[in-house]
């Protein structure tokens, strides 16, 4: 009899044999048990969670023999036919393969009849993602209101490039990633029932390896036993999966510790020697760096990570700072590894440039910005300290005078120094407004001030251009001038005789009419007047600028 795999023959059977998926299986049970069966289902999920082994597990309750039923009996026909892929109403479909529009049309054809000996025909299209356009649209209606016979089973590991259109005709179910805690379980179940000696670090080395894929973890453990002769060793687990055999991310990070560059190319020398999985060790690096940041951040959480002495013994002789830029240090060498002539000089690189790279240590933290706006309160100086600032400064009083200088630097000016509330027609430049707002700020009166509400007179005439957009934009710029939420509170009345724009046409009048009186009363014009009958236009006297 020919070898069957491990993922195939450990294949769950039934809802509960599926390992790490509990929140589907609640769902589709209840489902079942309430006799509310949708016709669509979407399964989606990384590889090798389990999403057309939950599908087949449905087909089996839906179409036992015995009844509908979340455990089916798995000894019927159709049980037994659906697990060796023989069943006729089970039609499995590869949508990597059968891409086109003509093949979507051909399987259609067929869904009117009834199912030959099953309940149900089951449409099971596996990476549905991969069909083209048209055959997404040639699908939908059917998918929509098929016929009470049939139910589509849909799995994807990229539901991103389904339609909407498909999304929103099906229940979805999104299978996650198992831990390494519920895969090394499992292996230890199957390894149990092979009955094969293991070491339960091996399995621990497969369940990480997996990252969360329990059909990896299979294969992993399959090539694995293979490699083995009696029983399942560390060693020999981690010479097939090509990672060293020595800690060496914990050599390497005491040797950072204690600042031995020559230890660090010393051992990623040996790395190279034996295989050179330089991938795995950055892995291994950056797994202590995450478990000596938490143990620093959180004291009290240790007992929930797998920390050893050796990690503890690192947690004190690292700064914070350290682990923060190491592990950054760690994380960036990840995509550039690559990049490198070879893996080994990108490897060392990424060691000397920990090693040389330190968090600059400096006891004097700069202020913030905030820090430095806010009033420094000194101690209070003794009565007679007003004294000292007649002092010479002597050798002996130097140092008593400096703290009254710095107080006197560091006293802030009065806030109504600053911001006079009355001076309006200063204050308008300031608020950085421009177009139809500065306009309408400029024909307003300024009233006053009450805590965050500021009151402008403004003309019945002007008051339609106050719209919403332009009193928000008014209030901005105020608010960042008073650095406080601020609101408009408008009067209008029938005169305003103090606003900006009145202020500087009335300050142009006067300007305009000094400048005709100071023409009049020129010699040279008065000579022109007598000669040529001149006349003088008012309007077209102008300001002289100063850049001509």
């Amino acid at each position: 009899m020919s070898y069957i795999a491990l993922a195939r023959k450990w294949r769950p059977r039934t809802f509960s044999e599926l390992v790490g998926q509990e929140h589907i299986n609640k769902v589709l049970i209840n489902s079942i048990n309430q006799n509310r069966l949708h016709h669509a289902y979407l399964f989606t999920g990384t590889r090798g969670v389990g999403k057309t082994s939950v599908a087949r597990i449905l087909a089996k309750a839906l179409n036992c023999e015995q009844s509908i039923s979340a455990t089916p009996c798995l000894t019927c026909d159709a049980c037994v036919a659906i697990e060796q892929g023989r069943f006729i109403d089970l039609i499995e479909i590869d949508g990597a393969s059968r891409t086109r529009v003509e093949d979507t049309r051909e399987l259609l054809e067929n869904v009117q009849y009834a199912p030959t000996s099953g309940r149900f025909k089951i449409y099971l299209i596996d990476e549905v993602h991969m069909l083209s356009q048209h055959s997404f649209n040639a699908l939908l209606k059917t998918l929509e209101e098929p016929p009470a016979h049939v139910k589509f089973f849909l799995a994807t590991t990229d539901p991103q490039k389904l339609p909407i259109t498909v999304l929103s005709r099906c229940l979805q179910f999104t299978l996650k990633h198992v831990t390494p805690i519920v895969i090394r379980q499992h292996l230890e179940h199957i390894l149990n029932n092979e009955q094969l000696p293991y070491e339960i670090e091996a399995l621990d080395i497969i369940a990480t390896a997996a990252r969360g894929s329990v059909r990896d973890a299979l294969s992993l453990l399959d090539q694995a036993i293979a490699g083995c002769d009696s029983k399942l060793l560390v060693h020999d687990v981690k010479a097939i999966l090509g990672y060293t055999q020595q800690d060496y991310a914990l050599q390497l990070l005491q040797a950072l510790a204690n600042d031995e560059p020559q230890t660090l190319i010393s051992i990623s020398r040996q790395i190279a020697a034996e295989g050179g999985h330089f991938h795995y060790v950055v892995d291994e690096i950056l797994n202590y760096l995450h478990q000596i940041s938490i143990s620093q951040s959180i004291p009290n959480t240790l007992s929930l990570l797998d920390v050893s002495k050796d990690t503890l013994s690192l947690q004190a002789q690292f700064t914070p700072e350290d682990v923060q830029l190491f592990y950054q240090m760690g994380i960036k060498s990840t995509e550039d590894l690559h990049l490198a002539p070879t893996l080994a000089i990108g490897f060392e690189m990424m060691l000397l440039r920990m090693y040389t790279f330190k968090p600059l240590c400096d006891s004097t933290t700069p202020p913030l910005h905030y820090q430095q706006s806010q009033e420094i309160f000194l101690p209070t100086p003794p009565a007679d300290i007003h004294s000292m600032t007649s002092l010479p400064p002597t050798a002996e009083n130097e140092n008593l005078a400096v703290p009254m200088a710095i107080e006197e630097k560091i006293t802030p000016p009065p806030l109504t120094a600053l911001k006079k509330l009355d001076d309006w027609s200063t204050m308008l430049p300031q608020l950085k407004l421009s177009g139809l707002a500065l306009n309408a700020a400029e024909n307003a009166e300024f009233i006053d001030k009450s805590g965050a509400v500021i009151t402008l007179r403004v003309n019945k005439g002007h008051r339609s251009v106050f719209t919403t957009a332009v009193i928000g934009r008014i209030e901005q710029g105020l608010t960042n001038f008073y650095k406080e939420t601020i609101k408009l509170k408008l009067h209008s009345e029938e005169d305003v005789t103090s606003s900006p724009a009145q202020k500087r046409k009335i300050a142009e009048v006067k300007e305009q009419d000094e400048a005709s009186t100071a023409l009049q009363n020129d010699p040279f014009f008065q000579q022109l007047q007598q000669e040529f009958s001149a006349e003088l236009v008012k309007n077209s006297i102008a300001p002289l600028k100063d850049d001509l």
